[in-house]
């Protein structure tokens, strides 16, 4: 198994075990975060500590963290020089008590045996109405 694959499968192993400051061990401290839409978690956030604080205040404090699985179904599906693909679901109720069954996809990119880069794809109206209590009217 490759190196970068093992960072990930570490990564994947602390969010399904919330070990959050293992976690912050494998980020770069020239990480870019870059989250897909256009929701207040979406664009690109560089440096560890601002990856940190996206992850408590934009996610984390919209969840009831008690019903929260973290990365309870997850795999990595291609990894390949510094680039290692991976799904993960995450389930559980945000703040307005609504559900929060996410799928992501990340595409992740290693340097200097850390994660430099992080692509999250998710589903964005789901974001909006659980995380953050917008409501769609239906046409």
């Amino acid at each position: 198994m490759s190196n970068n694959k093992q960072i990930i499968l570490d990564f994947y192993k602390a969010l399904e075990n919330s070990d959050f400051e293992t976690l912050n061990t494998l980020w770069h401290d020239d990480v870019t975060l870059t989250l897909i839409g256009s929701t207040p978690v979406s664009g690109s956030f560089k440096g560890k500590n601002s990856a940190i604080k996206l992850i408590e205040n934009g996610v984390l404090s919209n969840l009831k963290f008690d019903t929260v699985s973290f990365a309870n179904n997850w795999n990595i599906i291609a990894a390949e020089n510094n680039t290692v693909v991976g799904i993960m679901t995450l389930k559980g109720k945000s703040i307005h008590n609504k559900d929060y069954n996410q799928i992501y996809c990340q595409i992740f990119t290693l340097k200097d045996n850390k994660i430099y880069k992080l692509h999250e794809f998710f589903d964005t109206s789901l974001v909006e109405t659980s995380l953050f209590n917008k409501e769609y009217k239906v046409r």
